[in-house]
């Protein structure tokens, strides 16, 4: 990665990973960085994008954050905890690129796309698309399914149906290469589950 990024991603570490999702910051960046290149996207939005995304659970108090996990939470409160992230995580990114003196017109298509990375229906542009693809991949990693296993052991079935359904929906995944990634994943866990179930019976 440029130096910049580098010290973007130092100066947001402290705010990562808030949300009982240990891995997902790393995680996504891996996706943005393969992503952006498949894609020919802009770099320089989207790695700062996606590197300062979710940086504003870290100033919600963790019942607030975990509202979004909640079966019993209506759809509406966990939308308002959804856009109360999105507008803290602007106003923490805000303060981060100033201070890495990032360009201020790369810093306006940065902020847009974190704005509404989890509300938005459609996709704006390519970055934004990209960036919306690698924090969707993280659900199908090793890393998403570890972090998520604890809260829905007993609904494993019900999670792959949703993921699947998602997939195939025209505004859930921007590229054709984060599809065939989330595909690939979800067949290998498929697979492992079935294993698993083999050498348990």
């Amino acid at each position: 990665m440029k130096e910049i990024f580098n010290k973007i991603w130092e100066l947001a570490l402290p705010y990562q990973d808030k949300r009982d999702d240990a891995g997902h910051a790393k995680t996504s960046l891996k996706y943005a960085l393969k992503l952006v290149d498949l894609e020919k996207g802009n770099e320089d939005v989207v790695i700062p994008a996606i590197i300062l995304h979710d940086v504003g659970w870290s100033q919600l108090p963790e019942e607030r954050r975990l509202i979004i996990f909640d079966p019993r939470a209506s759809e509406e409160d966990k939308r308002e905890v959804q856009l109360e992230h999105q507008t803290e995580s602007v106003k923490l990114a805000v303060k981060i690129l100033r201070k890495v003196n990032y360009s201020p017109e790369l810093t306006d298509e940065i902020l847009e796309i974190i704005s509404q990375h989890d509300t938005r229906k459609g996709f704006i542009s390519k970055n934004e698309g990209i960036v919306r693809d690698a924090d969707k991949l993280w659900r199908t990693s090793k890393e998403g399914f570890t972090a998520s296993e604890a809260r829905a052991k007993k609904r494993e079935a019900k999670r792959f149906k949703l993921i699947e359904e998602g997939l195939n929906k025209a505004d859930y995944i921007y590229s054709k290469t984060a599809r065939q990634i989330a595909l690939a994943d979800l067949k290998y866990w498929e697979k492992q589950k079935r294993h698993d179930e083999a050498s348990n019976s």
